[in-house]
């Protein structure tokens, strides 16, 4: 019985030896349901980015390029939620995050109209790593992208891809005993429950199968100021488990990603934020597990 309990001990030990540690995390805070950390961009100091899993590329505040030096080298058409409008570029740029430093860094420089923040981190700056969620610690945790130690007990893994939008899942809405699977986005940067697009919505008449509860103004990042109706999705299905009576806004775009034919809608981190995250832009796997605020308010008071 003693070397049978001996044995045991030695294997648990030389499991949790073998869990991987993440080269780098990064404390995070949640405001208005934003994810936000702290980061030097050549090098200037204590930047203050949202964690955007919902934009594939990063961007500067036009309010932040005063302080934050930047050589315009170019173009582009910026993709908003309600329309595009073009913006400039800034190539070859550095960022640090900690210990973590990327070079090359292509910034978006977008007006938004706010000094609340300086930039957007988008999926370009976590491609590079495994990346981890962590709400109960708030902190970011970054691992090589081929660590295969990482610890997933309790997660669900779901399949994930990056081609239409930088991050989407699969998931179901259910409706008077109905069900609508779509492809969603996963929207870290949006402080949103749940939004469907224009296309989505209007296919499938939801004004006319949920309740509505109010509305709602948003200002997407081409700059544009738009109200869209909130409704009440009686049920849904998301990562194998069932929520209720979500708060959804119907877009009634005409262009724009909320206009996409190709994506039913998004997920924004009011209710993405229930969940510890773990992203594998390498593997295109992400990895879901309820957490502390699973009943808590969607909305901050």
């Amino acid at each position: 019985m003693k070397k049978i309990i001996i044995l045991i001990t030695s294997f648990i030990s030389l499991s949790l030896y073998a869990q991987s540690k993440p080269i780098e995390s990064i404390p995070f805070k949640v405001e208005k349901n934003q994810i936000y950390i702290y980061a030097k961009v050549n090098k200037i100091d204590s930047l203050r980015f949202l964690f955007d899993t919902g934009a594939n590329g990063s961007v500067i505040n036009q309010e932040s390029t005063r302080k934050v030096k930047l050589k315009i080298d170019g173009k582009s058409i910026n993709t908003g939620s309600n329309g595009t409008n073009e913006v400039e570029e800034s190539s070859n740029n550095e960022m640090i995050l900690g210990t973590i430093h990327k070079k090359d860094i292509l910034f978006t420089v977008i007006p938004f109209e706010t000094d609340e923040f300086d930039g957007i981190i988008g999926t370009d700056i976590m491609k590079g790593h495994i990346i981890e969620i962590d709400y109960h610690k708030q902190i970011i945790n970054f691992y090589e992208k081929n660590d295969k130690n990482i610890d997933y007990n309790g997660y669900t893994k779901l399949k994930m891809s990056s081609d239409i939008y930088p991050t989407y899942i699969e998931s179901t809405l259910l409706i008077k005993g109905k069900k609508y699977k779509g492809l969603f986005g996963l929207d870290t940067g949006a402080d949103d429950v749940l939004t469907l697009t224009s296309h989505f919505s209007t296919n499938n008449n939801f004004a006319n199968k949920m309740r509505r509860i109010g509305s709602a103004g948003f200002i997407g990042s081409d700059g544009l100021e738009y109200e869209m109706p909130i409704f009440l999705c009686p049920e849904i299905e998301f990562v194998k488990k069932y929520f209720y009576n979500i708060p959804t806004a119907l877009s009634n775009a005409k262009e724009g990603i909320d206009a996409s034919d190709k994506l039913a809608g998004f997920y924004g981190n009011a209710f993405l934020k229930k969940f510890n995250i773990i992203l594998n832009y390498n593997s295109n796997f992400i990895y879901l597990k309820l957490n502390k605020n699973l009943y808590t308010d969607f909305y901050e008071e």
